[in-house]
């Protein structure tokens, strides 16, 4: 039986959304306002081990309009860094190279897309991403701000990445961001995007989604780094539709927020698809991490890979959860999965649960999983070597994540996760 607080949060969900996207066309109005109203029947997400239920979103004022950022120089000069910024939910600013636009790309705000590319907003939106799964996400469905699109045309291939900024400043206490990128035949892109706040923000709620549409021939490399302050509560989802011999590489770095529920999917539909996966984490203080990674075999002839690995300290928590789901007809799919988590105390907690669900057979699947704690052995050999312990346990944080991090190959945020790592090592 749904309770007071439930049905009253609807009502306000539903008046909320009437009132801010008044402006809207009416099939965007009328989905946002469906969302709404099921928002009462939906769950909230089901984790086995991160427990939600005492997640209620009357406890954070997210029915209210967020404030403009105030200006800084740190905020100034994040923006020179980025095509398009947005701040405390909503786009501040889009940069998009001539030679791009000459190629007959496409960047825009969602907002913005809303008016001007209306058919393909409306063709796409929601068909990658479940919008009532549970909650959270029809919370994004309903009430999104804003985010980016982006359409390259067929064989087009993108020279420079694209890049993202999400930023929260310290009022901010709701951030529900919604991209939405479809790649055409045979076209090669880069999106790069990194979640920011101020350190000391206060407690707030993201609820970002992504949803990908990788035509036959397509290659997508998708890249994101979460650094949000300790206070923020994260839900995110991802998810991608790969087209005939298309191509998504996932590399995902998640080191900041108190907690966060993230799922990244790939739906591999047509054959010779191919998803790769790599997802590095680094939980610290109390922090609770619930990562899940799927691969959805539907074609014949589809490949994956996922690799995972995380380093945990203090009181921090982490799950993660990879899927490799080979469906009936998906035969000769080859799906592949390998997660390896290093413990740097004994009061941190983590586990790897690699999952196989297969109804084919002929196939070739296979996982493995880890999770144990610094050899004192070898920090007792570095030691003995002249390195005190805090840079025996680095030289083995590193060494331990070296190899996935040394294997994403944009460089910009192959060292931005470095530099994460660094910062999460020194706390």
């Amino acid at each position: 039986m749904a309770s007071m607080a439930d049905i009253k949060i609807t009502n306000q969900l539903h008046q909320f959304a009437a009132e801010q996207h008044r402006d809207e066309p009416n099939w965007l109005m009328n989905r946002r306002l469906h969302l709404a109203d099921t928002y009462l029947a939906l769950p909230l997400p089901v984790r086995q081990r991160t427990p939600l239920k005492n997640r209620k979103l009357d406890r954070i004022p997210i029915l209210t309009v967020q404030p403009d950022a105030l200006a800084s120089d740190s905020l100034t000069e994040l923006l020179k860094l980025v095509n398009l910024a947005m701040v405390n939910g909503r786009v501040v600013q889009i940069a998009i190279p001539q030679s791009w636009k000459d190629k007959g790309v496409i960047l825009l705000s969602m907002k913005d897309a809303v008016q001007s590319v209306p058919q393909l907003v409306q063709e796409y939106l929601g068909t990658v991403i479940n919008d009532e799964v549970d909650k959270f996400q029809a919370l994004n469905g309903a009430l999104w701000q804003d985010g980016l699109f982006v359409y390259i045309p067929p064989r087009v291939a993108l020279d420079e990445p694209i890049t993202v900024m999400h930023y929260g400043d310290a009022q901010a206490t709701s951030i529900l961001p919604r991209n939405l990128i479809i790649a055409d035949k045979e076209s090669s892109v880069v999106i790069v995007e990194q979640y920011l706040s101020e350190p000391g923000a206060a407690k707030s709620l993201w609820s970002a989604a992504t949803e990908i549409v990788l035509k036959e021939g397509a290659v997508m490399h998708y890249g994101a780094i979460q650094q949000l302050a300790p206070a923020a509560e994260v839900f995110v989802r991802r998810g991608c539709t790969v087209g005939r011999d298309a191509v998504v590489n996932w590399h995902i770095g998640e080191f900041g927020a108190g907690l966060v529920v993230s799922e990244h999917l790939s739906i591999l539909g047509e054959p010779g698809g191919k998803s790769e996966s790599t997802t590095v984490f680094f939980g610290s203080s109390n922090q609770h991490q619930d990562y899940t990674a799927i691969d959805r075999h539907i074609a014949p002839h589809t490949t994956s890979r996922m690799v995972a690995r995380g380093v945990m300290k203090n009181e921090a928590r982490s799950v993660f959860t990879g899927i490799t789901d080979i469906k009936k007809g998906a035969v000769g799919s080859d799906g592949r999965q390998k997660e390896k988590i290093l413990m740097l105390s004994d009061t941190a907690r983590a586990d790897a649960i690699p999952s196989l669900l297969i109804e084919e057979n002929d196939v070739f699947a296979a996982h493995a999983a880890s999770a144990g704690p610094v050899d004192e052995a070898t920090i007792f050999y570095l030691m003995s070597r002249g390195l005190s312990k805090p840079e025996a346990v680095r030289l083995i944080v590193q060494g331990f994540l070296a190899p996935v991090i040394d294997a994403i190959p944009l460089g910009p945020l192959r060292q931005d996760v470095w530099n994460a790592v660094e910062r999460k090592i020194a706390q």
